[in-house]
């Protein structure tokens, strides 16, 4: 199942749980960004997985064979936002709608208490 998404709201999607997933991509959304929910999972984990904690310039990438579609991500800065650990990653994304013309995104995102990653 393919799941076109809003391009600013593809990486929040991807790093929200399972439950926050399903409410931020509704139906409603328009964009040439077509992602499946293996390629957010991928996405997801490879942040989780690949990125975060690591060095600054840590790169990573994720690629569906089903979908076609991949991307890659890059540790870009480190910060303190409110007292919290934060890190500035890209997005490189290249899917079957933007495969000429890959789309790029930077997010901030901060470590919380319990331990998950929260999009500024």
């Amino acid at each position: 199942m393919s799941v076109p998404i809003k391009p600013l709201v593809f990486v929040v999607a991807a790093l929200a749980s399972p439950a926050a997933q399903a409410q931020l991509l509704g139906p409603t959304f328009e964009s040439n960004i077509t992602l499946t929910r293996a390629d957010l999972d991928m996405l997801r984990q490879t942040v989780i997985q690949q990125i975060h904690g690591k060095p600054v310039g840590t790169t990573a990438s994720w690629s569906n064979p089903d979908s076609k579609n991949s991307g890659t991500i890059k540790l870009l800065k480190k910060f303190t936002a409110r007292n919290m650990r934060c890190e500035e990653i890209g997005y490189t994304l290249v899917t079957t709608a933007s495969a000429v013309s890959p789309e790029h995104y930077v997010l901030d995102s901060c470590l919380q208490p319990d331990g998950s990653w929260k999009i500024l």
